[in-house]
């Protein structure tokens, strides 16, 4: 029992060193969880701030292309020269020499209404269309979406047809974009049917269409980033995006082949620790030093007065007579066990010794201690790590079980404890003996309270007492009708054993 009370007992002296490390710790995890947090909020910031300068950077490359290739697409000469009848001089003059040198447009491709590749030129170099075809196989989906922009967008002009506004800035440009990885370079491509920009007008039917391809270099990328501030820009396809990086995708296209341009992810986080770290370790080490002088001292005093109020709470809590504890440190007990749910379920067991009076009317008080003493003892013994036992009353005792809970094991123990209690006690000037009756009951099954637990084991005591005492009743066993005797005989034939002895 001493060892059962330890465990149950803390130690106030360890608990304020913890209480102590406690708060150091508390303090540190908490400012520590700032700095992450704040470090985590400027990580989120920045990469919001990276996907939208890239997206921006994205977007700005793209109508500088739209709007270079505009010089061309939106243009008088450019509708006379490139729809009915190709006018090879203007291919010379007004594409190859000048999309190329001043603008990087590396291949521009005229296509018909009939989707048939009219012009090609590839840097300052006219090409045969057969070369184009590829190009126009690749950009299919983009010629078509431009001729039904335009389509969309034009407006009768006599029997003829013309665009208002400009086919780039305008709020619904008629142009069409994405970026492409083309003989395993990234391209900008940009399809816009080829329409006026003043006095001339196009036919019925579906608009010729201007290709642009321009290569988006290494050495693009890398000035693009530089400008940005963001480190390590590229671009790829999908399947080739590393975890952790940051990414934007570029092209219309969503499966693996997608373009993605990726960079590393700038980490504000970094610069908020190592400016902070010094500082919150500083304070750390401050409040642990303090916090530790304080524990000391306090802890050396509660030990003190802990000895002290501990052999007071002794002397409070346990029978002077038997050494067991009293019925308040019992419901004490119990109350914790049953309130804090330390326990799946126990059972009390409530003992009332049989035939006491007798010992002390024929032998005085003196015997009746000595026979109570030794009661306690065999009920201790028997019921040894189980549980604890508690005398509450002149010749009442009380067991509670936390262990062993099992019907047939408690009504075992019960038995034994009625057996050892009816062996002969030697007293001064001879020998003598008691019997007992036990009730138990158990928790939560018949009761949820305390109080109503002891109750329960009271009924079943009364029972037993009832049926003819030296036995013991389960709270669930039927009454004193005659029923269910199976277990009365053993108490019977023990009763009957000792009653020899048994003063009259």
């Amino acid at each position: 029992m001493a060892r059962w009370m330890k465990m149950r007992e803390s130690n106030i002296a360890v608990g304020i060193y913890l209480i102590c490390a406690a708060v150091v710790i508390a303090f540190a995890v908490s400012n520590a969880h700032v700095l992450t947090r704040a470090g985590g909020i400027a990580d989120e910031v920045r990469a919001g701030d990276e996907r939208n300068l890239v997206r921006n950077e994205v977007s700005r490359q793209i109508e500088i292309l739209a709007r270079d290739q505009s010089q061309i697409s939106h243009w008088d000469e450019a509708v006379r020269a490139l729809i009915s009848r190709i006018d090879w001089e203007f291919v010379r003059e007004e594409m190859a020499d000048w999309l190329w040198d001043d603008f990087g447009i590396q291949t521009t491709i005229v296509i018909g209404p009939d989707d048939v590749p009219r012009v090609m030129v590839f840097e300052d170099d006219i090409r045969t269309v057969t070369e184009a075809q590829r190009h126009v196989d690749l950009a299919f989906d983009l010629i078509a979406d431009a001729r039904d922009a335009y389509m969309a967008k034009r407006l009768p002009h006599g029997e003829r047809y013309t665009i208002l506004g400009h086919p780039v800035r305008s709020k619904t440009p008629i142009y069409v974009s994405d970026f492409r990885l083309i003989d395993g370079e990234v391209n900008m491509i940009v399809a816009q049917a080829i329409v006026p920009d003043d006095e001339e007008t196009l036919p019925e039917g579906l608009p010729n269409v201007l290709l642009t391809l321009k290569p988006l270099t290494p050495a693009m990328i890398a000035e693009a980033g530089k400008k940005l501030g963001i480190q390590d820009v590229a671009v790829v396809p999908a399947r080739e995006v590393p975890a952790g990086a940051g990414s934007l995708r570029m092209s219309r296209e969503e499966d693996a082949n997608a373009l993605y341009a990726i960079w590393t992810p700038g980490r504000p986080s970094t610069v908020v620790w190592a400016q902070a770290l010094p500082v919150l370790a500083g304070v750390v080490a401050l409040a642990m030093l303090a916090l530790g002088a304080v524990a000391l001292l306090y802890g050396r005093a509660l030990r003190r007065m802990q000895k002290s109020e501990a052999r007071n709470r002794f002397l409070a809590h346990h029978d002077a007579l038997t050494g067991l504890p009293n019925r308040l440190y019992f419901d004490r007990v119990l109350e914790e066990i049953l309130s804090r749910g330390e326990q799946d379920r126990c059972a009390v067991l409530c003992i009332d010794l049989d035939r006491f009076k007798a010992v002390n009317d024929t032998f005085g008080h003196s015997a009746g201690d000595t026979v109570l003493r030794t009661v306690a003892s065999r009920i201790l013994a028997t019921v040894k790590g189980r549980g604890i036992a508690a005398r509450v009353g002149g010749d009442e005792f009380i067991v509670l079980l936390h262990e062993g809970l099992g019907r047939d094991a408690v009504r075992l123990l019960c038995d034994g404890i009625v057996e050892r209690i009816c062996a002969e006690i030697p007293i001064e000037g001879g020998r003598t003996a008691v019997g007992a009756s036990i009730g138990v009951a158990w928790w939560p099954e018949d009761a949820k309270t305390a109080k109503s637990i002891i109750r329960s084991a009271d009924e079943a005591l009364y029972r037993a007492k009832e049926d003819g005492r030296g036995r013991a009743c389960l709270s669930d066993d039927p009454g004193a009708d005659g029923q269910d005797r199976e277990h009365a005989d053993p108490g019977e034939r023990i009763a009957a054993r000792v009653a020899p002895h048994t003063p009259r």
